[in-house]
């Protein structure tokens, strides 16, 4: 046992845990509906997979059981598990034959999330899903891609429809950008799908009137004669109005509507009320004022006259060219996730079983519905999973009521960390399913509240937090269960350092001019939190706190280590604080999840390189790269340059004398690139640059220097997706960057495991879902919430409103953004809820609070006991740990450099790849292998090898008669049919050939040769795919056709296609054959006796044998 580490369990038995009713009723009621609300560090995974496993034993074919999860990490997890149970001994012989069977199809079982499973449903129905039979799932990045091609086509359509161009030029009067358009195109495009029930219309827009408002005006400035006493306050107003008035007339005729409506909203909309006296107009100050008002009001419904129907008719355009869109990707099978889930959905919506005729065979073939994570399900899955187990169909309303037969389905799921409304994620949903169940005499409701996770104290105060901030609201809030200790856990020592501790409970201190910022805040939050891991570590002067982990042979304790300690943010704004703080205290950590890649020095500075390469006419471009870190030309150099008569052009002559600086040398570089664009991609103009001029090596000069080197290799990586995706050109691809700039490109990073860094780890709450840690620190959660408006909002009547800009929204929205509001809060509490659940022996919470409303404020208002969460002594004036530094190796002896770099050089050289064929022709002459020769095959019976005689040239014939000849004879598999004819045309066809006769006739001479007969009534194999690697090496090939003979032995058949040959060609041929036959020995072990050449000829087939001597 490592030293380090101390068995703190008991040998005594197991008690269970408080809810081990619940986990049987799991495992063994399979013909119930089982409705499980798991808890944080539950084990619901555990009680899954014991589920599925005692399926299996039943019975049931691991085919009809769908497993789905919320990531393809759970699911390979899930996966995993699985594998590990169904190895395990059933009670009985039957039920571990089927164990065994289940294995023998897991990795073809429907396990995965949601959006494989549907894309599973749409490929088994394509035609009734209406898309081809093969559909292309896209990603998340050429989704981006492909929605800033849509969003091109609805400016098109916005600046070319006459309707739609009237209404676009209200909202650019009342100060709507194109961004903001954007934005809610975007929101439209996400939920495509519920524009289809709800679309908004398109309203014709008033043409703009002013003249009753310049009447009501004039009826106002009348009102001016009625005051007795010209120094009267409200008098002042009729000046205001006089003005306006007469900009308003200047202005009327105009056809800028956006200066009129500039003219309009100059009114002012208040301060006639309370002006004025009523001695000075006879009493009746009143009806003055209100004729103010009245005007104010006037102009205000003149303008959303205007603004009303301009903002239905956008969104109206909008939507119909997302729509049509939407309707396209169908068409053409290239499916989004979130199409996925439609177009499953619709497959499964009729008001009869005839309405949908995939329904009834989906609910016979998927017997039961395992659906994982359940709080993050949004209503369209939980509507694809209740209509596939439901017993009849129905329309599109009404699936809620859906009768759904006991047994076949199985949700889990926490209420409480459902935390992913962003992504149409409802709790409601969840909540509305639970109900359903509790009163569905078929189903029964589990609850699982053991927490293995974490330690008993950790969980005392996580009850006593989240029952005073998790109150039951209707279907906004779910009720709050608390969570059980594992009974087997030993009780913790304090010895081992607090269990739950506050940082940040005292007042901040102020400044040097006595304030008290948010930055200052943040500021002192940071070093607290440094101060706060030295001492977790041991490294503050104290011993190191120590981890409790277990597992089923017991518990053991050990010190802490950076890499057990994650910082969790609830957004990222904190990070640049943390980043300094830890820097400081020479604290090494990783900021995981997302960052912002695209505006980042370095990654700013490679897309400045390529903007001038694009555009050579752009000079300030051009002097920003040239000044960047990539080539370092200071302002002297620069000057020097321009002095001596330098241009800011790529191809501007030299100056004299200055063929050595800098800015020349970089200019040159830059041209020879700019000479190559044509020829390469933008990932790899950005692969050369970095590599070309060190920007890696020049990183690690910084502390951050993974950081910088992940971010770099992000970022190619995605411009390689880009080009994939688009093919598009350097000038396409900067404008797609620019646009991830302008979105502060907030992108999740792929994190590389980096084993040899023992750091502190930073994340997002949203990111760590799912996630554990010895050490959780929950800090940067002290500002007040910013509740930013949705461009578009449903309610549950699936009714649309969206908002432009504060009141250029349509009627209606402030309502639904005031439900969302309350939405949200609630979420904010779970979120807390979900960070706090994640840590396993430590957890310390940040008090640091700028709002009560921020989590931190909430967290401190709970009254919870001092002693269950003290204050954390944190030592003053900590010296900065050494940190690990890169240092540089030392320069090897030139003779040394010179020969290990010969031998890199051949190395490299060398194919480490190499074709059959390649072989066999000699073309890779620096690859030693056994491969590549003929040995050990003769002539038959020694007869003399002839050659094929010249076969009569066809009206097509080349490499594409031959790859359409070896495509026709695998789909006939070596069968002689009447459909011969019908299938060359469709091969000559997708070929590119004008003439299918040729091509018939040849495959019919090759089906008709004796070897092909043989192959056919017996086991043979069409187009197989061979490989072998050998050290450093890779050989690869298909064999065209390879049979079993009687004997066992094996045959390998090649067809050619080739008019005439010669001696040389054949002796190639036959090396060919001969790499097949070592292949197969090598891969099967099996022996190949045969090999044969078939010349597929119109006017008969001629063929060559050599048999294993």
């Amino acid at each position: 046992m490592n030293p380090a580490m101390s068995m703190t369990s008991s040998t005594s038995a197991q008690q269970p845990p408080l809810d081990e009713e619940d986990r049987e009723k799991i495992a063994t009621k399979l013909t119930s509906t089982v409705f499980v609300e798991a808890g944080a560090g539950s084990g619901k995974t555990h009680a899954l997979v014991r589920r599925i496993a005692a399926l299996v034993d039943s019975g049931v074919d691991i085919g009809a059981i769908g497993a789905i999860t919320f990531t393809e990490k759970a699911a390979g997890e899930l996966r995993d598990r699985l594998r590990i149970a169904l190895g395990e001994t059933a009670v009985d012989s039957a039920g571990t034959e089927r164990r065994n069977t289940a294995l023998d199809r897991l990795d073809a079982a429907p396990i995965g999330t949601i959006h494989s499973f549907a894309a599973r449903l749409i490929s088994e129905y394509p035609i009734e899903a209406g898309v081809p039979p093969l559909i292309t799932v896209v990603d998340e990045l050429r989704s981006r891609i492909a929605f800033e091609r849509r969003w091109e086509d609805a400016q098109q359509a916005l600046f070319t429809d006459p309707k739609a161009d009237a209404a676009l030029r209200v909202l650019l009067a009342v100060g709507v950008t194109l961004d903001q358009l954007r934005k809610v195109a975007a929101a439209l495009d996400s939920n495509w799908d519920r524009l289809r029930a709800h679309p908004p219309q398109r309203q014709t827009v008033p043409v703009l009137d002013v003249a009753p408002l310049l009447r009501a005006a004039e009826l106002v400035l009348e009102r001016k004669a009625d005051c007795s006493d010209p120094t009267d306050k409200l008098m002042g107003r009729f000046t205001v109005v006089e003005e306006w008035r007469s900009r308003l007339q200047n202005v009327a005729g105009s056809s800028d509507l956006g200066l009129i409506i500039d003219v309009l909203n100059s009114l002012p909309a208040t301060g006639y009320l309370r002006k004025g006296s009523k001695k000075n107009w006879g009493g009746d100050v009143e009806s003055v004022q209100q004729q103010f008002v009245g005007l104010v009001q006037h102009r205000d419904a003149l303008i959303a006259g205007q603004v009303s129907p301009a903002v239905t008719t956008v969104s109206a355009v909008m939507a119909d060219v997302l729509l049509a869109a939407a309707k396209v990707r169908q068409r053409s099978g290239e499916l989004e996730y979130h199409d996925l889930l439609v177009h499953a959905r619709d497959l499964l919506v009729g008001e009869t079983e005839a309405d949908a005729p995939a329904r009834l065979p989906l609910h016979r073939r998927y017997t039961h519905l395992m659906l994982d994570e359940f709080q993050d399900t949004d209503p369209v899955q939980a509507e694809i999973a209740v209509r596939l187990a439901a017993d009849t169909s129905c329309g599109v309303d009404g699936w809620e009521n859906l009768p759904v037969a006991p047994g076949r389905l199985f949700m889990v799921g926490d209420p409480k960390q459902s935390i992913y409304r962003f992504r149409r994620a409802d709790i409601a949903t969840f909540l509305a399913a639970r109900a359903r169940a509790d009163k569905d005499p078929g189903s029964l409701i589990a609850t699982l509240q053991t927490n293995f996770r974490s330690g008993r104290p950790v969980l005392d105060w996580i009850n006593q937090v989240f029952a005073d901030l998790i109150q039951p609201n209707g279907t906004v809030q779910p009720t709050y269960a608390a969570l059980a200790p594992d009974p087997n856990r030993p009780a913790w020592d304090t010895a081992n350092g607090p269990a739950v501790s506050v940082i940040g409970r005292n007042p901040v201190t102020p400044d040097e001019n006595g304030k008290v910022s948010a930055a200052r805040r943040s500021q002192q939050e940071a070093a607290d939190v440094a101060a706060a891991i030295r001492v977790a570590t041991g490294t503050g002067g104290s011993p190191a706190w120590r981890h409790q982990t277990g597992n089923k042979h017991g518990f053991a304790l050990r010190p802490l280590r950076l890499q057990d300690i994650c910082i969790l943010l609830p957004t990222r704004t904190a990070l640049p604080y943390l980043e300094d703080a830890l820097d400081s205290a020479g604290i090494e950590y990783r900021a995981e999840a997302s960052s912002l890649v695209y505006t980042t020095q370095e990654v700013t500075d490679l897309l400045l390189a390529l903007r001038t390469l694009a555009n050579t006419a752009d000079q300030a471009a051009l002097v920003l790269t040239l000044r960047s870190a990539l080539f370092a030309c200071g302002d002297d150099d620069l000057f020097r340059w321009k002095q001596a008569g330098g241009s800011w052009n790529l191809y501007a002559p030299t100056p004299e004398g200055l063929r050595d600086s800098p800015v020349c040398k970089a200019l040159d570089y830059l041209v020879s690139l700019h000479r190559e664009l044509p020829l390469i991609s933008p990932a790899e103009l950005i692969e050369r640059i970095a590599e070309d001029r060190r920007v890696l090596e020049a990183a690690t000069d910084s502390p951050r220097y993974r950081d910088t080197w992940r971010r770099v290799r992000f970022v190619i990586d995605q411009a390689r997706a880009w080009t994939e995706a688009t093919h598009g050109g350097l000038r396409d691809y900067l404008a797609w960057a620019a646009a991830q700039q302008e979105e502060n490109g907030r992108i999740k990073e792929s994190i590389v495991p980096e084993t040899d860094l023992h750091a502190v780890r930073i994340m997002t709450i949203h990111a760590s879902k799912g996630l554990e840690f010895p050490v959780v620190i929950l800090a940067g959660a002290g500002s007040a919430p910013q509740h930013t408006s949705e461009p578009a909002l449903w309610d549950e009547a699936g009714n649309l409103f969206v908002r432009f800009l504060k009141g250029i929204e349509t009627h209606g929205y402030e309502e639904a953004a005031a439900v969302e509001k309350v939405l949200t809060e609630a979420e904010r509490r779970r979120l807390l809820y979900v960070a706090c659940t994640r840590a396993e022996s430590h957890l310390v919470v940040s008090h640091y609070s700028g709002s009560d409303r921020s989590l931190s404020g909430l967290l401190a208002q709970v009254n919870t006991d001092k002693r269950c969460a003290p204050d954390l002594e944190l030592p003053a004036d900590l010296l900065p740990l050494p940190k690990a530094r890169t240092t540089a190796a030392p320069v090897p002896e030139w003779n040394d450099w010179q020969g290990s770099r010969t031998q890199w050089t051949a190395a490299s050289a060398r194919l480490s790849r190499t074709s059959v064929t390649a072989l066999a022709k000699g073309e890779v002459p620096e690859v030693t292998t056994e491969y590549g020769v003929a040995a050990g095959f003769y002539a038959p019976d020694g007869a003399e090898e002839r050659l094929p005689g010249f076969g009569d040239i066809p009206e097509e014939h080349g490499t594409v008669f031959g790859t359409a000849l070896h495509r026709l004879l695998e789909l006939t598999d070596l069968e002689l049919s009447t459909s011969l004819s019908g299938m060359a045309a469709d091969v000559a066809t997708a070929a590119g050939l004008r003439n299918a006769k040729d091509l018939e006739a040849s495959a019919r001479a090759a089906l008709e040769t004796e070897p092909v007969r043989r192959a056919a009534e017996r086991e043979h194999w069409l187009e197989l795919p061979v490989l072998v690697s050998e050290p450093g090496h890779t050989v690869e090939g298909i064999i065209d056709l390879m049979y079993r003979e009687d004997d066992g032995s094996l045959v390998v058949a090649d067809f050619k296609t080739d008019i005439s040959v010669t001696e040389k060609q054949i002796a190639a041929y036959w090396r060919q054959l001969g790499t097949y036959a070592k292949m197969i020995g090598r891969i099967t072990g099996q022996e190949v006796s045969q090999l044969v050449l078939i010349f597929c000829r119109a006017g008969g087939a001629e063929i060559l044998r050599r048999t294993r001597g």
